[in-house]
């Protein structure tokens, strides 16, 4: 199945969240593989802004080796709650490293 949706930009750190323990439901909390990716976002004017995204990963190591380089991706995403949107790779599709 493909994703919907594909995101460019240039990796810029690949980290692990912190774990906790959600105090009043005794749950764990993080451990999640991230990797923040820059990309453009373009405006209405022509210009366009940077922006940065965490995306969740499945495959840390491959995009440790791609820090500093821009790639392709495919992306999903949801919003658990209102004005938070949670992205992630979806297992099984792979990041692709472009040319500059």
């Amino acid at each position: 199945m493909k994703s919907m949706f594909t995101m460019t930009g240039q990796v810029i750190n690949v980290y692990i969240t912190p774990k906790g323990m959600n105090r009043k439901t005794q749950e764990e909390y993080g451990g999640d593989d991230k990797v923040q990716i820059m990309g453009d976002i373009p405006l209405d004017n022509g210009q366009s802004r940077k922006e940065l995204i965490e995306i969740r990963t499945s495959e840390p190591h491959t995009f440790e080796k791609l820090i500093g380089k821009p790639v392709s991706l495919p992306i999903s995403f949801y919003a658990p709650t209102k004005g938070t949107v949670i992205y992630f790779m979806p297992k099984g599709h792979t990041v692709a490293q472009m040319t500059s």
